[in-house]
């Protein structure tokens, strides 16, 4: 095995004891080691998107401050051009203009001075105009022409005209030397002028200036007779952008033919562009010295073209202290996510681990266990749920030992109810008969109430109809209405359709008889007493209610109280009888969604309310 080999051999070996330690056994690293590789995508994904759209914004800005200043060169160069035309249409157009300047392109200039001192003694002609304060006029008002060469084909000379001065070279015998200079301003209208250029102008151009030549004609034959030069300052250009806009990337003047004329970085100036620029590919990138954008504006009908260059590496520069600060940046957000996820995934560890311990110490028995947890997250759900199962589970445990402990009471009440009841009712019928006989017929027909409530009661089965109930209900009324002589009232309605419901029996005679022993007045004549049974839905509801003397308020929330303390232990006072009985049965047979509340106005009466499920005989909850 290579050493190469045996260092990725070893690295592995590393990274899966890392695994094995560390992430496989311990869901808190795995979900940090996800989230920051996700934040850590994201932040990334983000970063590419930001930096895609401010490299965008800032290429557009700099297209557009480009195209800006493209667009003011344009203005600029189009000025220039139609001041220029200008000049040609006033001498065109003014005849004496006209004829002054083809005078003096066609004859010597002594002649043409005699001429222009002839035209001014012409009777009326007070003040005339001349070619040559055109001129100058002209140069007055366009700062960037630096001066006016007009040249004479038929006589070999040239008048150079300039803000200071006015130079009139005869120059004979040296046409052939400037047949080359004006073979080509007879194609190139606009062109550089080179400070070592062979041209009219005496001693050179100056550097960084370029012309405008125009051939002159005669109007009436057509002939050519000389040709007008105005040279321009390529400086101004400069200042005239930086002054208007802000200048962006290169800008670039060519002429018809492909010649630079004004270069803002001076690269090319005076040579022909070596790449070739296409209109409809202007806003694209375009392969020059670079990949680059490029606007094109023409300037009217100069033969002139205006090109502003955006590189790729001035987007860059532009970019790169952008890019520098989002990387800084994605870094530092990416470092404080980790640390803040860190943080918060261990508090929650901290939080499972307590869970887990707790859990533990349940497993061996320790039933009081609980976890004090605060927040209001998941993990405090799971222990508060976690503390709510440790109670329930210790008051199942309670309970199961409570009901069996009121089972074997149930038992040991059934088996006395069951020693001899034929002597009870041979005996309550004996004393019934007796009465009959004797003529006490009330008598006789309580001992008979009496006879069937116990016969009622002794029977083994503890479930019932709702109409058994309630027939058993009216028996023990109807002892206290004989017994109260008219003094009481009693009414019972039942809802034929939960007639044959199923009930716990004597869960409705412990509530008539609270009425009768706390509620009823002895010496009133208006006592009633209501019981109504009806469905609600998959209940039945059970309601009695009386016009009794009611219950003082610190006694019925008293009574409340114990009604929610249900299925407690039984202490030394406890007695299964009553209100609390009846409640007491209903929840542990049926649930504590059901069971018994109570109402009761001090002086007007009580109401009391029981809920118990709609089954019928013989289906359980």
């Amino acid at each position: 095995m290579t050493i190469i080999e045996q260092g990725v051999f070893h690295i592995f070996r590393r990274l899966r004891q890392f695994y094995l330690n560390h992430l496989k056994r311990k869901m808190f690293n795995k979900i940090v080691v996800l989230y920051s590789t996700v934040m850590i995508v994201l932040f990334a994904i983000a970063a590419t998107l930001v930096y895609q759209y401010q490299e965008q914004r800032i290429l557009r800005e700099q297209t557009d401050a480009n195209l800006k200043s493209a667009h003011v060169l344009n203005i600029y160069l189009s000025r220039q051009y139609e001041g220029i035309q200008n000049i040609f249409q006033q001498i065109y157009g003014d005849a004496t203009l006209s004829d002054e300047l083809i005078y003096f392109l066609n004859h010597e200039y002594e002649s043409y001075l005699k001429y222009r001192l002839d035209l001014y003694t012409r009777a009326g002609e007070q003040r005339l105009r001349s070619f040559n304060t055109l001129i100058r006029n002209y140069l007055e008002q366009e700062s960037s022409a630096r001066s006016v060469s007009i040249y004479s084909y038929p006589n070999n000379f040239y008048m150079h005209i300039s803000r200071t001065n006015q130079q009139l070279n005869n120059d004979a015998g040296s046409k052939n030397k400037w047949e080359t200079w004006f073979a080509r301003r007879e194609q190139h209208s606009w062109d550089t002028m080179p400070q070592n250029e062979t041209s009219p102008s005496s001693g050179g151009s100056s550097p960084g200036s370029y012309s405008y030549s125009r051939e002159l004609k005669d109007p009436w034959t057509l002939n050519r007779v000389g040709m007008m030069n105005v040279e321009f300052d390529a400086r101004q250009i400069s200042s005239w952008l930086e002054s208007r806009a802000s200048v962006k990337g290169r800008i670039m003047v060519l002429n018809a033919q492909g010649t630079v004329i004004y270069d803002s970085e001076d690269e090319y100036y005076g040579q022909t562009y070596p790449y070739r620029l296409e209109q409809e590919k202007a806003g694209d990138w375009v392969e020059l010295d670079e990949p680059s954008k490029v606007n094109i504006l023409n300037v009217s009908n100069a033969g002139l073209s205006v090109v502003g260059i955006v590189s790729q590496s001035l987007i860059q520069e532009s970019t790169e202290s952008l890019r520098t600060g989002l990387i800084l940046v994605t870094l530092v957000f990416m470092a404080a996510s980790f640390a803040i996820t860190f943080t918060i995934i261990r508090r929650f560890s901290k939080k499972v681990q307590r869970i887990i311990r707790s859990m533990n110490r349940i497993g061996e028995g320790d039933l009081s266990t609980r976890i004090q947890m605060s927040g209001e997250d998941e993990l405090q759900q799971i222990s508060r749920r976690f503390n709510d199962m440790g109670d329930r589970l210790e008051q199942y445990i309670d309970k199961m030992y409570t009901s069996e402990i009121k089972q074997k009471n149930a038992e040991l009440v059934a088996l006395q109810s069951q020693i001899n009841p034929h002597f009870l009712y041979n005996t309550l019928e004996s004393i019934r008969m007796k009465a009959y006989f004797v003529g006490a017929k009330e008598v006789g027909q309580m001992i008979y109430s009496l006879s069937v409530m116990f016969k009622n009661m002794v029977k083994k089965s503890t479930v019932v109809t709702v109409e058994e109930e309630m027939d058993m209900c009216s028996v023990y009324l109807d002892l206290f209405r004989i017994r109260y002589e008219g003094r009481l009232e009693t009414e019972i309605e039942v809802d034929p359709e939960i007639q044959n419901a199923s009930i716990i029996k004597l869960l409705v005679q412990p509530i008539v008889e609270n009425y009768i022993v706390h509620g009823f007045r002895p010496l009133d004549d208006n006592n009633k007493i209501s019981v109504h049974a009806r469905r609600a839905g998959d209940r039945v509801v059970i309601i009695v209610s009386d016009n009794g003397t009611g219950i003082p308020e610190e006694k019925l929330a008293q009574i409340r109280s114990t009604l929610d303390k249900v299925l407690q232990p039984p202490d030394k006072g406890y007695r299964s009888i009553g209100l609390m009985n009846v409640h007491e049965r209903i929840v542990l047979n049926y649930g504590s969604d059901y069971g018994v509340t109570i109402n009761s106005t001090e002086g007007q009466g009580t109401e009391v309310r029981m809920e118990i499920p709609m089954l019928r005989k013989g289906e359980t909850t």
